[in-house]
C-alpha cells in the first residue's frame, strides 16, 4: 500500500455532482445514493461530510449522520477503485472520528457487506467491531455486517448541539 498525498476538507456545493459519480462507481445501481438522497444525506444538519482530494481531485469521501448526543451513523465511505488501499479511507474515516469526538460523541456505527472483506478489515483497523449480521441489508439480497467503534479520540470538546 503506498499513501497518496491528501487533502481532507469540508463538503462544498460544487463537489455533488463528482461524489455521485464516485457513489455510482462504488455502489451497484440500486445500492448507491441518488442525486437526491445523496443531497439530502449532506445538508442534514446532523450529518458531517468529508471529502479527500489528491492528484488534483476528489478521492473519496465519508458521510456520517448524528442519530443522539451518544452516537453517530457512517452512512457512506466511498474511494476511487484506483486509490484504494492508499490510505484514503483510513483517513478520512479518522478526521470523521475526530469531528465527532468534537461533538462529544462517543460512538460510530456503520454497516458493511458481508462480501466486502477488504472493507471490513479497514473498519478492523479502526477499532470497529462486529454486532450483528442485518440479513438482506442490501435490497433484500445481500447481508451486512454492523459494525460498531467506541470511545472516539477524545480532543477539547463543545457540547452536542441539536438542529432544530
Amino acid at each position: 500500500m503506498s499513501v497518496l498525498p491528501l487533502r481532507i476538507r469540508n463538503f462544498q456545493n460544487e463537489d455533488l455532482e463528482t461524489l455521485c459519480e464516485i457513489d455510482r462507481v462504488c455502489f451497484a445501481d440500486d445500492i448507491a445514493f441518488s442525486r437526491a438522497e445523496l443531497l439530502c444525506q449532506i445538508h442534514n444538519c446532523k450529518s458531517i461530510t468529508r471529502v479527500g482530494e489528491g492528484l488534483g481531485r476528489i478521492l473519496g469521501f465519508v458521510i456520517a449522520r448524528i442519530e443522539n448526543p451518544l452516537y453517530a451513523h457512517v452512512l457512506t465511505l466511498d474511494v476511487v477503485p484506483e486509490a484504494r488501499r492508499c490510505g484514503i479511507g483510513i483517513s478520512l474515516m479518522r478526521a470523521m472520528h475526530r469531528a465527532l469526538a468534537k461533538g462529544k460523541i462517543q460512538a460510530a456505527v456503520l454497516e458493511v457487506s458481508a462480501r466486502n472483506l477488504p472493507a471490513q478489515r479497514l473498519y478492523e483497523k479502526l477499532q470497529y467491531r462486529y454486532l450483528e449480521t442485518v440479513h438482506g441489508y442490501y435490497q433484500g439480497r445481500e447481508d451486512a455486517y454492523r459494525m460498531v467503534r467506541d470511545n472516539l479520540p477524545t480532543m477539547p470538546q463543545r457540547p452536542y448541539t441539536p438542529c432544530a
